[in-house]
């Protein structure tokens, strides 16, 4: 599959996107029609099965399908998660990872890591097999306004930047819900340049804090813009199944116990301020506002079950789980029965 020759060009920059999804699909769509614009070719490398053994939804492969037919995704791959050895962990930990990120032990070093950042290759050879001379590797929850990704591209392009970052945005329930003040301690990666002689490598040193399997090798030129630049806007708990997330995020032993943070974020409303499940993240929030839906996000539209969106109606006795027909509210149910009590139907639907 070659790029798209419907990409909007603004340099002589060929970009690619590889996404990670294992969850959190219902949100893909959308963060594609962000980028669409700028980039000229797309692939998902998704499991059907979790870095901890998970299933995924029963539906993931239908809309992932559903979005390559409609050319918003050029190549899927499927990736199974696997053991790696002592041996392999050590050819791809970065030779320049400070000894503190890593430990004495490799044995104590998790699969979960090497997992995640091998997809993360798999998705940038893919980009330069396809002809893209720069790629982006994103997560299905990660947003960006295309006016400043336009302006991004052309300064990356004129400078010749090897590897760039910026600083995120993080929505909490809905899209118009954002914790403040924005995280600044954690960066994002924005756009690298495809080298051979640049691989994914954990925990390589970066100048700033950034997921370690997010990380390339020998990199030369680091540039990290500004906010008034461009900012990735992350809608980190804006989902249909927080509790997949949950168990699933990969540095999820830094989480501790979960359920309450389930049951708090249930019940949530602006009222209730900020709520987070990571012990140290979480302190970065003070409070929460309320902001435009910059992505016209709606998953009030969405099918619990399959993720379509649609006209959906409620469930008449919780008048919480949403579906587009009684085929889905059926085959949802073993799993809804256990949440489903009764509640009073909002006061415009009686």
């Amino acid at each position: 599959v070659q790029p798209s020759d419907t990409c909007v060009v603004v340099c002589s920059m060929k970009l690619g996107a590889c996404y990670n999804v294992f969850d959190c699909e219902e949100l893909l769509e959308s963060s594609i029609l962000s980028i669409k614009d700028v980039v000229c070719y797309v692939v998902v490398v998704f499991q059907t099965t979790s870095n901890f053994g998970f299933s995924a939804h029963p539906h993931l492969l239908d809309l992932l399908q559903d979005l390559k037919s409609r050319g918003l995704v050029h190549d899927l791959v499927e990736y199974e998660p696997r053991e790696f050895s002592p041996q392999e962990k050590a050819s791809l930990i970065s030779a320049t990872a400070p000894a503190e990120a890593i430990g004495k032990d490799l044995a104590e070093v998790s699969d979960v890591f090497f997992n995640e950042m091998s997809k993360r290759e798999i998705g940038r050879v893919r980009c330069r097999d396809n002809g893209c001379s720069h790629f982006m590797t994103m997560d299905s929850d990660e947003y960006y306004k295309k006016e400043e990704l336009a302006k991004a591209i052309d300064l990356i392009d004129h400078r010749g930047y090897d590897a760039t970052a910026c600083r995120m945005r993080t929505f909490f329930k809905e899209p118009i819900y954002e914790l403040m003040p924005p995280d600044g301690f954690n960066a994002v990666p924005l756009i690298y340049k495809i080298t051979e002689s640049m691989p994914f490598r954990l925990a390589a040193d970066y100048p700033f804090v950034l997921d370690p399997t997010r990380r390339l090798e020998n990199v030369g030129t680091f540039h990290m813009f500004q906010r008034a630049e461009i900012e990735m806007y992350h809608m980190s708990f804006v989902r249909k199944d927080m509790r997949m997330k949950l168990a699933n995020v990969s540095n999820k032993m830094n989480y501790g116990e979960t359920d309450w943070f389930l049951r708090a974020y249930e019940k949530w409303t602006l009222a209730d301020g900020v709520v987070h499940p990571h012990p140290h993240i979480g302190r970065l929030f003070k409070e929460v506002q309320t902001v435009p839906n910059y992505f016209d996000i709606n998953l009030s539209r969405m099918c619990d079950t399959c993720y379509k969106t649609s006209d959906t109606k409620r469930c008449m006795k919780c008048m919480s789980a949403q579906y587009c027909s009684r085929a889905c509210q059926a085959e949802d149910w073993p799993k809804h029965k256990a949440h489903c009590t009764t509640k009073e139907k909002p006061a415009e639907e009686k």
